[in-house]
C-alpha cells in the first residue's frame, strides 16, 4: 500500500530555451497563479527543485510515503492543448520531444549530467530525511532518443545504479522505464520484448559490483492490448520485476470505472499466473486517477499512485498539497493512514 504521487518534473530543466511554455507570468489557473516568472536554466531548474523539496513534508503528513522521479522527466506539455507540439504521444515522433525541449540527466553516451543528477540526489536525500521512498525512473519515451544507441542505454543503466550504490541510498526503487509498450520507446531494448534484459542487468550489477540488493522493476502501458504486449512478454517482464507496476484509471467516457476498470483486469491477469502464485509480490500503481479506481485498488490490497496534470504540467508546478482537483486523494490517504 505504498501511496505515491507522480512528480517526475520535480527535477525538470530545459536547456534548449527555444520556447516560453515553462514561463509563469502568474496568470495560469492550473498552478494557482503562482507567478514564478520566466524560465531560465539552470536557475529556474534549481528553484523548481527547491520548491518541491519544501512541499515534501506536506505529502508525508498526508500519508504519502513515496514520490516518483525520472532521469528524463515526464510529459511537461500534458494538459496544454494550446501547444501544438505536445499533441499525441512522444513515442510517435522520430525524435520524441527532443526537437523542442531537452530534459535528460542522461547524456548521449549514457553518462550522467552532473547538474541534473545533483538535483535528483537532493530530492532523494530530502525524502530520506522524512522517511520517504523514491521510485526512480531511468528512461522516458519523450527523451530516450538522446541516447545514441543500445550500448548507450546499457551504459546509462549501469551508470544510474552505480551512482545509487556509491551514494549509499537505501530509499530508492529503480523503475527501468516509464510506460513500456511496443509503440512508445525508440530503442528496442526498452520495448516489451527486451526490457527484462535491463531489469536483470541492473539487479545483477548491483549484486555483483556493489554487494547490495536493489529493488528493480518497470511500469507498463496498454498491458492487455495484443498490439502492444504479447502474453509471453507480460509474463517474462512482470515475473522479472521485484514488484509489478501498472498504469490506468477510471475511464468515465466508456464507463470503465472502479471494479470494471482496466486496473482491475490487470491485477486479475497478474495474479492468475503460475509465476505469481509461486512468488507473490506487491502490485503497485504509480500513475492513476479517479476515486473509484482508488477504492477498487485498496479493496484488492494494491497501492495507488496519483497522476495529475497539475503535477505533470510545467508552468512550472506549484508543489505540495494545496486546494485543487487532487485534494480528494490526499484527504483519502490521510484518513486511511491517520485513524
Amino acid at each position: 500500500m505504498l501511496f505515491n504521487v507522480r512528480t517526475v518534473n520535480a527535477t525538470f530543466d530545459d536547456t534548449l530555451g527555444k520556447v516560453d511554455w515553462f514561463d509563469d507570468r502568474g496568470d495560469r489557473e492550473g498552478n494557482d497563479r503562482a507567478g514564478y516568472g520566466k524560465w531560465s536554466s539552470p536557475d529556474s531548474a534549481e528553484a523548481n527543485t527547491d520548491r518541491f523539496i519544501e512541499g515534501l513534508e506536506s505529502y508525508r503528513d498526508h500519508g504519502i510515503l513515496a514520490v516518483n522521479l525520472c532521469l528524463q522527466g515526464g510529459h511537461p506539455l500534458n494538459g496544454l492543448p494550446e501547444v501544438e507540439e505536445g499533441h499525441g504521444s512522444a513515442g510517435r515522433r522520430p525524435n520524441g520531444h527532443r526537437d523542442f525541449y531537452h530534459n535528460s540527466v542522461l547524456n548521449a553516451d549514457g553518462t550522467l549530467d552532473a547538474g541534473g543528477i545533483a538535483r535528483v540526489g537532493r530530492v532523494i536525500e530530502a525524502c530520506d530525511r522524512l522517511g520517504m521512498a523514491v521510485m526512480l525512473q531511468l528512461f522516458y519515451f519523450g527523451q530516450d532518443p538522446v541516447l545514441s544507441d543500445e550500448a548507450a542505454v546499457c551504459a546509462a543503466t549501469d551508470a544510474a545504479v552505480d551512482w545509487i550504490c556509491e551514494k549509499g541510498y537505501t530509499n530508492v526503487i529503480v523503475e527501468i522505464a516509464n510506460e513500456v509498450m511496443e509503440g512508445h520507446f525508440h530503442h528496442e531494448i526498452l520495448k516489451p520484448g527486451r526490457v527484462s534484459e535491463l531489469i536483470h542487468r541492473a539487479r545483477n550489477r548491483v549484486r555483483d559490483e556493489h554487494g547490495v540488493k536493489l529493488l528493480v522493476m518497470t511500469s507498463e502501458a496498454a498491458l492487455l492490448s495484443e498490439k502492444q504486449w504479447k502474453p509471453d512478454e507480460i509474463d517474462e517482464v512482470m515475473s522479472a520485476c521485484d514488484f509489478c507496476v501498472i498504469h490506468a484509471g477510471d475511464n468515465v467516457e466508456t464507463g470503465k470505472v472502479g471494479d470494471s476498470s482496466q486496473l482491475v483486469d490487470k491485477v486479475k491477469r497478474i495474479r492468475s499466473t503460475e509465476w505469481f502464485a509461486s512468488n507473490p509480490r506487491p502490485i503497485i500503481t504509480n500513475e492513476s486517477q479517479g476515486e473509484q479506481s482508488f477504492d477498487a485498488m485498496v479493496r484488492r490490497g494494491v497501492s495507488f499512485g496519483l497522476h495529475s496534470e497539475i503535477f505533470q504540467t510545467m508552468f512550472p508546478p506549484k508543489w505540495g498539497v494545496w486546494p485543487n482537483e487532487t485534494t480528494w486523494f490526499f484527504d483519502r490517504v490521510s484518513d486511511m493512514t491517520h485513524p
